[in-house]
């Protein structure tokens, strides 16, 4: 018998205790004064017989009460006693409460150490990566033509470099160090572009079938974060697949209205792109066809994957959608990701930088970066493209540039700086200096907590690293335009054209 059970036994045998333990006194003392009274009726003479009785009866006149008393008093501690029990159920339940709570407030801290040494190898990484993708660009632009073998290495260090971007924001993810980036993405590709990645996750036992029709709309989400929830439901449904089986990838567009079940279920009546998962695996007892907020509470921890499913769940109410799965035991399990349709604008949008006068007035950038491989890269890239490039180690330098240089037009800058002077704190600093300079951040955080501090500026740009070459020119160029020398070649172009 476990300790609960014989607390709640005593509990319960307590007052039949204590009530026999009140009347078995009072029975013994009625007893007396019973055999008393039969004593003294054969020994007292008949004439005294009246006097005897009253005499031989005064202690049961005393006892009676007594008795009552006792019957009393054993009543009260079978009350408090039953209180008692109580007490020491609640006490006992509100220990296992506490000790559960230390439990989760210490596994909580060994994920929040590991999500830190994560987040910092992350942004090593992407210092690495950077430099590594940067230089393999510029080498492949330097390489003579006609050589085609030189092409396909280039090309293949570069997809090696993609990949390990992708797998380093999956770490800043994991630790809640990657700030969603929305942008108008088309389902095809993200899902063309993952196929490998699944089928080598996944392993040879599961078929992989993907049904992605021309003509889908576009959606605007975050792409590593859709990369990383389909990755979390393919895992889920490899699980639900032992023996093997067919995963197969299906999206579609939908437009729902109210009468709809997704509406129901929370989800705003509109257009929406919609991503289906579905497995040929047994769904699990618990799981529940509909809102998906009830199927990841009923997944067993540990047997579905529910840390995954919960952050694709996350996922889809952060951009704006919702998710619906539909669990029957002969057919697998299907989750749909609702996303909702991106249009894109008609009107152009109106450039970000202000045009420079005359063609051949050049643009200068300071870049401030204390890894010297990054910076190196960095700067050997804008020169390629055609800027005029400064460079500085840390933020004194690169004041000290500002106050005796004129005619710097863009600050790019890392956030995290040596010197006790961040990213924040130097571009403040040089817009004192120079109050129309524009500023571009960059980090191995992606957008770090420090930009989203403070208020937004229309002169503040921010590109995440690791960036490609191709990502450098279109940014440099969107916040400050294009460099003199492609001013001039397009001119010359145009005159050519003419």
């Amino acid at each position: 018998m476990s300790d609960t059970n014989q607390d709640d036994a005593a509990a319960r045998a307590w007052p039949a205790v204590v009530v026999l333990a009140a009347l078995l006194p009072s029975l013994a003392l009625v007893g007396s004064v019973w055999l008393a009274v039969r004593w003294a009726a054969e020994l007292l003479p008949a004439s005294s017989t009246t006097a005897g009785w009253y005499f031989a009866a005064a202690p049961l006149i005393a006892g009676v009460p007594a008795a009552l008393a006792l019957i009393v008093l054993g009543v009260t501690v079978a009350r408090l006693a039953r209180q008692a029990g109580a007490a020491r159920t609640a006490l006992r339940v509100e220990t296992d409460r506490r000790r559960a709570a230390e439990e989760s407030l210490h596994q909580a801290q060994k994920m929040e150490a590991v999500g830190r040494l994560a987040g910092g190898i992350a942004h090593d990484f992407n210092n690495h990566l950077t430099a590594i993708g940067t230089n393999v660009e510029l080498l492949k632009r330097r390489l003579p033509g006609g050589v085609p073998a030189l092409d396909r290495l280039a090309d293949s260090a570069l997809q090696g470099v993609r990949r390990a971007a992708a797998l380093s924001q999956r770490l800043l993810a994991f630790c809640r160090q990657h700030t969603p980036d929305p942008e108008p993405l088309d389902i095809r590709e993200i899902v063309a572009g993952m196929l490998d990645l699944l089928r080598r996750t996944l392993g040879e036992k599961i078929e992989i079938e993907a049904d992605t029709p021309a003509g889908l709309w576009l959606t605007r989400a975050d792409a590593h974060q859709l990369e990383s929830a389909l990755l979390a439901l393919a895992a889920n449904a490899r699980d639900a697949m032992p023996a093997g089986g067919r995963l197969t990838i299906e999206a579609a567009n939908a437009a729902l209205d109210d009468s709809d079940a997704g509406c129901r279920a929370g989800l705003a009546p509109g257009q929406y792109v919609t991503i289906a998962v579905r497995d040929t695996g047994c769904a699990l007892a618990t799981a529940e066809s509909g809102a998906w907020p009830r199927s990841v509470a009923a997944d067993p921890a540990g047997e579905g994957g529910s840390f995954g499913l919960a952050m694709v769940y996350g996922f889809a109410r952060q951009s704006g959608g919702f998710v619906r799965t539909d669990a029957r035991a002969d057919r697998g399990t299907t989750v749909r990701l609702y996303l909702p349709r991106y249009v894109v604008p008609e009107t152009a949008l109106e450039s970000s930088f202000d045009e420079h006068g005359a063609a051949g007035e050049s643009i200068t950038v300071l870049v401030v970066e204390d890894e010297e491989t990054v910076r190196a890269a960095a700067a050997a890239a804008l020169r390629e493209i055609g800027y005029d490039v400064l460079e500085a180690p840390d933020a004194m330098e690169a004041v000290r540039l500002l106050a005796d240089r004129g005619g710097i037009d863009l600050l790019f800058t890392d956030v995290g700086l040596p010197g006790g002077v961040n990213g924040r704190a130097l571009a403040d600093a040089a817009r004192n200096i120079h109050p129309g300079l524009k500023i571009l951040f960059t980090t191995g955080y992606t957008q770090a907590p420090l930009l989203r501090s403070g208020p937004s500026r229309i002169q503040e740009h921010f590109l995440p690293k690791p960036f490609s070459l191709e990502q450098l020119e279109a940014k440099v160029r969107a916040v400050v335009g294009p460099p003199a020398v492609a001013e001039a070649v397009d001119a010359g172009a145009a005159t050519a054209a003419l």
